[in-house]
């Protein structure tokens, strides 16, 4: 993902959205998650929602910018995100690709075709 935004973050605007903790401790754990000892109780609070963001962001290495969803969690009610989802927007905000949801379906190949598509319909308006 770090190298299809770094290809194109000039002609598409790049975001990850933290939304609630797919397998919360305090919630629906798995097993992987605690074999791995990651194991993060469900932010109650902005700054907590803050807090595991930037350790998301560190743990996996995103360099694109990542944004919080609400603590009503809008964002992900709005997209069916969790517990994770590839989105393309077009320039006025309307979906353009909508990934699978879930982990099964995060399909990266697929997102870059869309990107490489929205990149392309952006360039050619920009051009007229």
């Amino acid at each position: 993902m770090n190298e299809i935004y770094e290809s194109y973050k000039g002609r598409v605007d790049f975001y990850l959205v933290y939304i609630r903790e797919a397998h919360p401790s305090d919630g629906w754990q798995v097993r992987s998650n605690i074999e791995a000892s990651l194991e993060f109780l469900e932010p109650k609070t902005e700054d907590e929602r803050a807090e595991m963001a930037g350790v998301c962001m560190l743990d996996l290495g995103f360099k694109m910018p990542m944004l919080l969803d609400n603590m009503e969690n809008e964002v992900d009610d709005k997209y069916a995100a969790l517990p994770e989802r590839l989105y393309v927007l077009d320039k006025e905000g309307q979906v353009f690709f909508r990934g699978v949801m879930g982990s099964r379906g995060f399909n990266v190949d697929t997102w870059l075709e869309a990107v490489q598509a929205q990149a392309a319909l952006s360039g050619a308006q920009a051009a007229e």
